[in-house]
């Protein structure tokens, strides 16, 4: 009898802890549960038409990160190794060429991005950059996010959202440090980081130069015979950003209403700082021009060597220069979201190579037509939207090298304008601001922690919104009439 109860005492104390153990998990990873669930569905219904086995396997794959992506159902880089051992697992990739798919020059730049930064805070440079920034826009923290967001915009436009980003990342975390940390000022972090992302975002599309996107738009027009000038890209969408950047600093010091609203402290302290830091060292001077020469190179070279290669090379010699050591970089760069960028890398070369991406443009071009909407301005806003929403799935280089060509077709045989059609699809591409993953600027203020994902949702979801009508009935409904583009 002893024994029996010995026997039924030790079962319940190990089923205690397994039924507390499952109960914990199933209301921690609900969401994942339910990502699972719904590629799993995915996976076993019957090939749609027009879609390949293998295609099919991609958009399970494709619901199932989009749901952790929104959700954070388990941590992010857990996501994206999750992307490359699917891929092994459905037989849509080898197992040695899943590596290749996961790295190619814009996840080298991001990871070459994030250790040159790295070294700006380590010399001290973001503050004097914060320090200009703060010296004309005054201490109201809504004057400095202003000028925060003007400066993103207009040298995204123009030096690339890229390099802007790793330019102004340290100096936002610099002035939530300075105003109490991340843990007293959580609001202000938030509000500084999507100020950087997204000010990259609406300045990136003003020129030729400010995306690889926009180059390739500009490759498929010169196929249909149609010259796209630098002067006339900015004639066509400058106005844009110069309209989004007052209703982003009003949209984002509302939603995170910071904590403090002045930043007099911040700017004493960075101003203190400098002073007792004296004057900048040799080596600081050193980091400094190395920074200006990687910033050139990005400029002028990248076509030739490749935004990342530069990057990692700028921190190569910053290694070599002894600047920064590894370990440092080690203990400084975020490599989570290095992995996160490659993951998504990944799944946008799947998207395109299995035909998945082409399948689902073709049903959305065939929903918007069933509908009635078959040309002209009406065309124009359905294939913008289906840019829009591509691109907060797959990277914006990938969404116009694989809409592009599909969508100036659909204008040529609809008798709509190529050229109208062809920018606003180059600019709805750059609509990215719901995921991490649309755009490296969002991945590199993810970096420091600020942020979690459903903040993208919260802010990006009312510009993203704003944005459609902008381009649709702002640009091509007026002013490129008034243009006389078409």
């Amino acid at each position: 009898m002893e024994l029996q109860a010995q026997e039924k005492a030790n079962a319940s104390l190990s089923s205690g802890p397994k039924e507390s153990f499952l109960s914990e998990f199933l209301s921690e990873r609900k969401w994942f549960i339910v990502a699972v669930m719904v590629a799993t569905a995915i996976c076993l219904m019957p090939t749609p038409e027009g879609l390949t086995l293998q295609g099919k396997y991609v958009l399970g794959l494709m619901a199932f990160v989009v749901i952790c992506f929104f959700t954070e159902a388990i941590p992010l880089p857990a996501v994206a190794l999750i992307i490359g051992s699917y891929q092994v697992v459905m037989g849509l990739t080898s197992f040695r060429d899943v590596p290749a798919t996961f790295m190619n020059d814009a996840v080298g730049f991001i990871m070459g991005a994030l250790m040159i930064g790295a070294m700006l805070v380590r010399y001290n440079i973001h503050n004097k950059i914060a320090l200009a920034i703060l010296n004309v826009a005054g201490t109201n923290v809504t004057r400095v996010t202003l000028g925060i967001v003007t400066f993103c915009a207009f040298s995204a436009g123009f030096v690339s959202e890229h390099a802007t980003a790793t330019i102004m990342l340290p100096v936002g975390m610099g002035i939530v440090a300075l105003s109490g940390g991340i843990s007293k000022v959580p609001r202000l972090g938030k509000m500084l980081m999507l100020a950087i992302a997204y000010g990259c975002v609406i300045g990136g599309l003003a020129s030729p130069s400010g995306g690889a996107r926009n180059a390739l738009m500009i490759g498929f027009l010169n196929d249909y015979g149609i010259t796209v000038t630098y002067g006339q890209w900015l004639l066509m969408a400058m106005p844009f950003t110069i309209v989004m950047i007052p209703f982003l600093v009003f949209w984002l010091t509302r939603l995170f209403k910071p904590e403090v609203k002045d930043l007099s402290k911040a700017v004493a302290e960075i101003k203190k700082e400098m002073a007792s830091a004296g004057a900048m060292s040799g080596k600081a001077k050193m980091a400094l021009a190395l920074f200006i020469t990687v910033l050139v190179l990005w400029i002028t070279m990248s076509e030739h060597l490749g935004l990342g290669n530069i990057a990692i090379m700028g921190a190569i010699i910053a290694m070599i220069l002894g600047l920064v050591d590894w370990k440092y970089l080690q203990e400084h760069t975020q490599w989570g979201v290095v992995l996160l960028y490659a993951g998504a890398i990944s799944l946008g070369t799947l998207l395109a190579s299995t035909g998945t991406a082409l399948w689902l443009a073709e049903k959305l071009i065939n929903m918007v037509n069933s509908i009635g909407i078959e040309s002209g301005l009406p065309l124009l806003a359905a294939t913008t939207t289906i840019t829009a929403i591509t691109t907060n799935t797959m990277a914006d280089g990938p969404t116009v090298a694989v809409l592009g060509p599909i969508l100036l077709k659909v204008a040529d045989l609809a008798q709509t304008s190529p050229f109208a059609i062809g920018i606003a699809t180059s600019l709805g591409s750059a609509f990215a601001y719901l995921l991490i993953i649309g755009t490296p600027a969002n991945a590199i203020v993810y970096g420091p922690g600020y942020l979690k994902a459903i903040d993208y949702i919260k802010a990006g979801s009312v510009l993203f919104l704003v944005s459609l009508v902008l381009v649709i009935f702002g640009l091509a409904g007026f002013w490129w009439k008034v243009l006389g583009i078409w």
